[in-house]
């Protein structure tokens, strides 16, 4: 959590910012939705993911992975997910800030089929917005809350459009202040919903994951 020591050496956070460094453990289904494509044609999956999160005032960055190493044996994983981002205050006391996220998310997602190299490949641009709350329950402890849905494009490598995303996802973020001097120790739960409507449908898929995340808040 970002803090300044007083003289007296106390510790003051503001409520609502904070840098967080941390891994996540996805548990991650990918579907197939579509009707035409063959088992060979197919990438999908119900496997684990592991994760590495940075998130910061303005703007969050991830990438995650899958093979062999999380338990991914018939396809492999790639995704690395930017996010820009400012919260315009809706409501405000010393304990609790009520925030409306404005933001704008792109991403490139990578699975492909180790038996036939079949390979789901895109990149999206999103937009979105929802409801941010952040809550300080004393001196050690706050809570972090977010949901925001996003709609935007999914497009292929060399395409400028291939179809659109809607996306769908959600955090609780909680912060157990001075474990480690000033940084805290994080525990989080992060929900991802995408629904990929690609135009043709071998690229139509729904991705769903819960994390669980473990960070250092500075």
């Amino acid at each position: 959590m970002f803090s300044i020591d007083d003289p007296d050496g106390r510790t003051e956070r503001t409520l609502g910012v904070f840098t967080m460094v941390g891994a996540s453990w996805d548990f991650a289904e990918f579907s197939y939705t579509g009707e035409t494509a063959t088992s060979d044609q197919r990438v999908d999956f119900n496997d684990n993911i592991f994760r590495l999160r940075l998130e910061s005032p303005g703007i969050n960055i991830s990438a995650g992975f899958g093979g062999s190493f999380t338990g991914m044996n018939d396809n492999s994983y790639i995704n690395v997910d930017g996010r820009i981002f400012n919260k315009i205050p809706l409501t405000r006391s010393d304990s609790f800030l009520l925030t409306l996220p404005i933001q704008l998310t792109t991403d490139l997602t990578q699975v492909r089929q180790n038996r036939t190299d079949a390979e789901f490949s895109q990149s999206s641009l999103v937009f979105g917005t929802g409801l941010s709350g952040d809550l300080n329950f004393g001196d050690r402890i706050s809570l972090n809350l977010q949901a925001t849905p996003n709609y935007g494009f999914s497009f292929s490598q060399g395409s400028l459009f291939g179809g659109s995303l809607f996306r769908f996802d959600a955090k609780s973020l909680l912060f157990i202040h001075d474990v480690i001097g000033s940084r805290s120790l994080t525990l989080g739960y992060h929900f991802d919903f995408r629904r990929y409507d690609i135009d043709g449908d071998l690229n139509d898929y729904d991705f769903t994951s819960h994390s669980v995340t473990l960070g250092i808040t500075f």
